[in-house]
C-alpha cells in the first residue's frame, strides 16, 4: 500500500533584505507595548517566576494564534494531544497542563513556548514517516517545557523580556514562511548574546534528547524514531534550509549520543499506529488548497488501501464533491471500523444535504464510541443544526465530566441559545474564553449572565464565584 502525500506548495519566497527584517522586528517591538504585555515586575531582573512564565506563555500563544494559520480540527488536535499525553504522564510533571496546536506551514519545525504551549508545523508532521518519529519530536519539546529551557534562555540572554518576546515571536512568524529569513531575525535580535548562551542552548538540546528518549521508552513507543528523524533531517539538510535544525542545533555527535542511549530491547517497541496514518492523511488534505487537492486525488487514484481511499474521500468532500466521497466511504466503512472513516462519511452526508442520514450515522457512532470527543462534537453540532438542542446539551454535559475543552463549551453555548437558555449560553461562552485565556471577555460574559433576574440562587452563586476567581487572576497578572 502506498499513499502519495504531496506537500502543499511552499509559501511565496520572501526576499527579505536586512532593512526589511529590521523593520519587521521594529514593528513587533512597537506592537508589543507595555500596555499589552503582562506585568512581570522589574524587567531587568535576572529571572522570571513560574507565574510570570505562565503569563508569558499565554501571551506568546495568543499572539501566534492571531498571526499564524492554525489548523483547527478536533480530530487532529485530539490525536496529537492523546499521543502527547502518553508521554506527559511519564514525565516528572504529569499533572501539568499542556496545549498543543498545529501551524499550517510547509516548513519543517516544532517549537515549545513557556508554560507548556507546543506548536508543530504541518510540514514536520507530514515529513514524519511513522508515529515514533512524530512522538520523538513531541517528547523533545515536552522536555524543553518541563526543564524550563526557554525561560532559562530568556534569563541568560541579558536582554529585556520585551525585546526577547518581540524577537522570538518575529522569528517564529517569519520562519513559518521562510527558514532563512526567520533565522536572520532570530540571530539579529539575539546578536548581543554571549557564547555561553549558545552553549547553553546546545546543552538544552542534549538534555531534551536524553529526557525525551526516557519518556518514549516509558510510554511504550519505539525510541528509534528520534534517531531516524535526526538522520533524516541531516540527510535532507544537504543543500536545503531546514528550520528545525536551525532552531534545534543538530550534528552527528548529537545523533550518536541519542543512538547510544537506546538499548537493543527498546527496538522491539511499536513504531507506528493506524491512528497516525489516518491523521497524516487528514492533515495532508486540510493543509491543501483546492488545486492541490485535485492533484492529491489524481496522485492517489490508482493507489490501493484504506488510507489512500480515506484520503481521496475526504478530499472529495472538501472540494464540494461529497457524492464521490460517499461512494468510497460507504464501501470503506463496511471493510474497516476505524471511527475516522465513519466520521468522514457523516461529514459527506451532511455536505450532500442528507441530514437524516448524517444524524442516524452519528447516533450509531455515539453508541459505539461513547465519550470519544470527536464523535461527541460531530454529533452535537449536527443536533444543533437540526434544532435538537436538548439532546445536544445532555451529551455535552456528560462529556464535560471527563473532558474540558473550549470547543465543548462553544457547542454547548450554541445549544443553550437554541434552547432559549440565555444565561446558560453566556456562562458557557465565558467558560470557553477562560480556557482560551481571554479573561476579560470571559468576565464580560459572566457579568451579562448575572443580569438575568430569573437566575436561581445556585446558578447565581456559581457565577459570582467564577467572577471572583477571574478578578483575582487578572489582579495577579496586572
Amino acid at each position: 500500500m502506498s499513499v502519495r502525500l504531496n506537500m502543499p506548495a511552499r509559501y511565496p519566497r520572501l526576499h527579505c533584505r536586512t532593512a526589511q527584517l529590521l523593520l519587521f522586528v521594529l514593528f513587533f517591538c512597537a506592537k508589543i507595548s507595555q500596555a499589552e504585555l503582562p506585568t512581570l515586575g522589574d524587567p531587568t531582573l535576572d529571572s522570571i517566576s513560574t507565574r510570570e512564565e505562565a503569563q508569558l506563555g499565554l501571551y506568546y500563544y495568543r499572539s501566534l494564534k492571531a498571526s499564524l494559520p492554525i489548523i483547527d480540527d478536533i480530530q487532529l488536535n485530539y490525536y496529537l494531544e492523546s499521543l502527547a499525553q502518553k508521554l506527559i504522564t511519564q514525565s516528572d510533571e504529569a499533572g501539568r497542563k499542556f496545549t498543543f496546536f498545529i501551524v499550517q506551514s510547509p516548513v519543517i519545525n516544532a517549537f515549545a513556548l513557556p508554560a507548556g504551549y507546543i506548536g508543530v508545523h504541518s510540514g514536520l508532521f507530514l515529513d514524519a514517516d511513522n508515529e515514533s518519529q512524530l512522538a520523538s519530536v513531541l517528547a523533545h519539546e515536552i522536555s524543553h517545557v518541563t526543564q524550563r529551557h526557554l525561560a532559562r534562555m530568556i534569563d541568560e540572554s541579558g536582554s529585556s523580556i520585551a525585546i526577547n518576546i518581540a524577537t522570538l515571536l518575529a522569528a517564529i512568524l517569519v520562519g513559518s514562511q521562510n527558514s532563512e529569513a526567520g533565522q536572520a531575525v532570530l540571530m539579529g535580535g539575539l546578536a548581543g548574546a554571549q557564547q555561553s548562551s549558545i552553549n547553553f542552548t546546545r546543552a538544552n538540546e542534549y538534555e531534551a534528547d536524553r529526557i525525551g528518549i526516557g519518556l518514549l521508552i516509558e510510554a511504550g513507543i519505539n525510541p528509534d524514531g528520534m534517531v531516524e528523524f535526526f538522520e533524516h533531517l541531516l540527510d535532507k539538510s544537504s543543500g536545503l534550509q531546514i528550520e528545525y535544525i536551525r532552531t534545534h542545533p543538530l550534528d552527528i555527535n548529537r545523533v550518536t549520543e541519542a543512538k547510544n542511549r537506546i538499548k537493543d530491547e527498546h527496538s522491539d517497541l511499536p513504531k507506528n499506529s493506524e491512528d497516525f496514518l489516518f491523521a497524516k492523511a487528514r492533515l495532508a488534505v486540510l493543509a491543501s488548497n483546492n488545486n492541490s487537492l485535485r492533484k492529491l486525488i489524481a496522485a492517489n487514484e490508482h493507489n490501493t488501501g484504506i488510507i489512500a481511499d480515506y484520503l481521496r474521500a475526504i478530499a472529495y468532500t472538501k472540494i464540494n464533491q461529497p457524492e464521490k466521497a460517499i461512494t468510497i466511504l460507504e464501501k470503506l466503512s463496511n471493510q474497516h471500523k476505524h471511527p475516522w472513516i465513519k466520521l468522514a462519511l457523516a461529514d459527506a452526508y451532511y455536505a450532500n444535504n442528507e441530514m437524516e442520514k448524517a444524524l442516524q450515522h452519528l447516533e450509531q457512532m455515539n453508541n459505539l464510541y461513547p465519550g470519544y470527543l470527536p464523535v461527541t462534537l460531530a454529533y452535537t453540532r449536527a443536533l444543533n443544526a437540526d434544532n435538537k438542542p436538548e439532546r445536544s446539551i445532555e451529551l455535552l454535559l456528560r462529556q464535560l465530566r471527563h473532558d474540558e475543552y473550549a470547543e465543548i463549551y462553544q457547542v454547548l453555548a450554541q445549544a443553550y441559545h437554541l434552547n432559549g437558555q440565555t444565561s446558560a449560553a453566556l456562562e458557557s461562552t465565558g467558560n470557553q474564553y477562560v480556557l482560551q485565556g481571554y479573561y476579560e471577555l470571559a468576565l464580560q460574559q459572566y457579568n451579562n449572565a448575572l443580569k438575568d433576574k430569573a437566575l436561581n440562587k445556585t446558578s447565581r452563586a456559581r457565577l459570582e464565584t467564577k467572577k471572583d476567581e477571574l478578578l483575582e487572576i487578572i489582579k495577579q497578572r496586572d
